[in-house]
This record gives C-alpha cells, sequence and structure tokens, in this order.
C-alpha cells in the first residue's frame, strides 16, 4: 500500500498584506492527523497597494516573519504557500466544449473533465497571465442537460464555463522573487480571500448561499457561494486604512498614532453619543485631551461609505435573495467595534464574525484566516494524494482497476 503520510510533514501559508505579513504552520503527524503548529505576524515593508515597491524591504520583511514563524514553532522553514490580494486578480468567464467520440455516446470520465478544463483555462488565459483558480460554473451534455457533475452521463460532446481568476505574470514573478530572495521556494499560489473561504465556511453554507467580506487594510474581497459553488468575486477599494487616515486627518497625527487609536478607541455605531468623554492623545508638546466624538465624527463617513458598498456589491451580484446564511467577516478590518453590527443593520442579512476553529485560542483569530487557509491547502493535497476519498489508503490494485475502468470507458 502507498505510505499513509509523511511523518510530521509541515505546510506554511504566507499572506501578504498592505500593512501586515502573517504566516502560519500546519503540522500533519504520523497518525496523519493535522494541527495548527503556530502563526507570526510582521509590519509590512516594501510593498504597497498590491505590488513589490520596494524588494529589498519585502524581503527582509518575508524573511523576518518566516523565520519568527521558525523560532517560535521549532521547525525549519523550507517551502510556502503564497496568498495574493484580490487587487492583483482579474476575472472572466471562459466557454470550452470538447468532442468524447465521433460516433454514438460514451461515458463522461474524469479525464474529459480534465480535458475540458484545460481547453477552457487554455482559451481564457492571455500570454502575460497566469491562471490562479479555475472554477467552473456549469456543464452541457450535448448541448441540453446542464450538470453540475458530468461524471458517468452518457455524452458525445462536453461543455463548460469556468470562471477564471488570473494575474499578471510579472507581478507573480516579483512576488516569488522576494520569497525566493528571503531563502524559501513558493511551491503553490491562491487568492488570499478564497482560502480564507476554506477555513471558515463549510458545504452547506456554501450550497445555501453566503457572503464572505475579507476585509483588508486597503481593500475588501466581497466572494458570494450559492449551489456549492463560487458564484461572485468583486474587490471594494476600501479597508481598515481608510478609517485610520481618516483620524490621522482630523486630528492631525501620524498614521502609526492614528492606527493605534482606532484600535483602542474607534467604533463604527455612529456618533458616539457621550460627548464628554474624553482620550489623552500625546503629541510633541505633552498629552492633550480630545473627545472621543471626535474620533466618531472623522471615521462616520469612510463607515457609511463602506457598508453601503458592501450592500451594492452584493445587490449587484444578483444574488441578494438567494444569500440564506448571511455574511461572513474575516480579515484585520473586520475587527473594528460595531462594523458588523453596522453591515447588519444595513444589509438586512445575518452578519457574524468568521470562526476560524483551529484559531478559537488566539487573539484577533479572523486576522489569520487568510495565512491559516494556505497552509491547509498543503494538507489537503498531502492527504488527497495518500488517500482516497473516504480517508482510506488507496492501494496500487484499486488505482490500476480505476484507470482500467476509465479506459474501457473512453473507447467502448
Amino acid at each position: 500500500m502507498l505510505k499513509k503520510f509523511i511523518a510530521d510533514k509541515n505546510f506554511v501559508g504566507l499572506d501578504i498584506g498592505s500593512q501586515g505579513v502573517k504566516a502560519a504552520l500546519m503540522r500533519i503527524d504520523e497518525a496523519g492527523q493535522s494541527q495548527l503548529t503556530g502563526v507570526y505576524e510582521a509590519k509590512t515593508s516594501g510593498y504597497r497597494k498590491g505590488s513589490v515597491s520596494d524588494i529589498g524591504e519585502l524581503t527582509e520583511c518575508i524573511h523576518a516573519t518566516l523565520n519568527g514563524l521558525s523560532q517560535s514553532t521549532g521547525v525549519k522553514i523550507k517551502e510556502v504557500i503564497l496568498g495574493i490580494d484580490g487587487n492583483l486578480i482579474e476575472k472572466r468567464l471562459s466557454n470550452a466544449i470538447i468532442p468524447l467520440t465521433d460516433r454514438g455516446n460514451k461515458v463522461v470520465t474524469s479525464q474529459d473533465i480534465k480535458k475540458v478544463h484545460y481547453q477552457a483555462r487554455l482559451l481564457g488565459v492571455n500570454m502575460e497571465e497566469v491562471v490562479i483558480h479555475d472554477f467552473p460554473q456549469y456543464y452541457k451534455v450535448d448541448d441540453a442537460n446542464m450538470a453540475l457533475n458530468p461524471a458517468g452521463l452518457y455524452a458525445r460532446k462536453l461543455e463548460v464555463q469556468s470562471l477564471l481568476l488570473v494575474s499578471k505574470n510579472t507581478v507573480i514573478k516579483n512576488l516569488t522573487k522576494a520569497v525566493n530572495q528571503a531563502g524559501f521556494d513558493v511551491m503553490e499560489l491562491a487568492l488570499s480571500s478564497i482560502v480564507s473561504a476554506e477555513v471558515v465556511l463549510n458545504a452547506d453554507q456554501k450550497r445555501e448561499g453566503v457572503v464572505l467580506v475579507d476585509i483588508g487594510s486597503g481593500l475588501t474581497d466581497i466572494v458570494i457561494f450559492k449551489d456549492g459553488l463560487l458564484r461572485y468575486l468583486e474587490n471594494i477599494p476600501i479597508g481598515g486604512e481608510n478609517v485610520t487616515r481618516a483620524i490621522a486627518e482630523k486630528l492631525d497625527l501620524a498614521f502609526d498614532l492614528a492606527e493605534d487609536i482606532k484600535q483602542s478607541y474607534a467604533v463604527a455605531t455612529g456618533i458616539e453619543s457621550n460627548t464628554d468623554e474624553e482620550i489623552l492623545v500625546k503629541r510633541d508638546d505633552g498629552y492633550v485631551p480630545i473627545k472621543k466624538e471626535i474620533i466618531s465624527q472623522a471615521i462616520e463617513p469612510v463607515v457609511d461609505n463602506f457598508v453601503k458598498a458592501i450592500l451594492e456589491s452584493v445587490k449587484k451580484s444578483g444574488l441578494y435573495e438567494q444569500i440564506n446564511v448571511g455574511m461572513i467577516m474575516v480579515g484585520g478590518g473586520a475587527l473594528l467595534p460595531g462594523l458588523i453590527e453596522r453591515i447588519e443593520a444595513t444589509s438586512n442579512l445575518p452578519a457574524r464574525m468568521g470562526r476560524v476553529v483551529t484559531l478559537d485560542n488566539i487573539h484577533h483569530a479572523a486576522k489569520f484566516a487568510a495565512a491559516i487557509g494556505l497552509s491547509q491547502i498543503g494538507v489537503n493535497k498531502s492527504k488527497s494524494f495518500s488517500s482516497g476519498s473516504n480517508g482510506h489508503s488507496v492501494s496500487w490494485r484499486t488505482f490500476v482497476a480505476n484507470r482500467v475502468k476509465e479506459f474501457y470507458q473512453e473507447y467502448f
């Protein structure tokens, strides 16, 4: 039998954001059980608004993050699964049709499905682009029979419509180069919001209709699942950084100090009713009292526009009436007190913070959703390679039998 698992195999997810670089490590032990070993975060440098601004600074930042994770877990890290921002992604639909037989019908096999997927990717991507994700929207069997899974059906030709998420090859090369120069290999790439969905959403939620709102520092991804499939993806150019800048401009403060005030005192529930409550803000000439009402006044226009933009995006998808689960929030920007309640009241949809099961004991767990989701990719692929769909090891006889069956269906 195939070896069940590689003993103590480690997988590291690396999520590069405009304000923070986050890493998470998952381990598979000899018994095949996976567990979170640790997470680590460092302040971002050399990377702004989805592009590498200084590859030397970004390299040092990546090295510091992964070295910190390595020291905290006692694990030597060699390779990572790299997450990319939504503003690096372009989405498009691509259709492809392949003939299955010259005459008569044949049974659609997994190889046929792979072939039509490959054709859709080939037709939907330009020379300077790379496909990051490929999500089939539907299949057609002989022009008429619509299917979510055509395997096992009789057909003469097979068609697929796929939602492709692509990125510029040069952008990916620059990010990969920074990771390589830091001393690590990139084993795979993924969109951060997509992998976040994998660790906070379950199959039932995706089937019933759910919105994932991934709030980063400068960008928010709106991801909608329905009938178990990714149906909609859009970026909103607003995030936690916009709230911080509003405070900095209103109070004439440095960005870092405004960020500290946001994390400690800002709320998204509207103008503060207690106008007399004050906080002390450090200035060059000492501490100055500032009313909390001023902070609320500073962020209110940003929060109001942000909440409205989220609702507009969901309604634009055409799926608003089909969202039966509601909205699930992840990302550091989702931690702003009162924001989830504000979104729920405006959208008339249930809203809550995403629960990352393996991170329950970690403060502000939701902001590590992407990093843990990236590491989970490696875990899932390791298990799928070593196990059958039911979780049991696959013998070589079973593997050969399946291939013979597909060969027979292909030609007979």
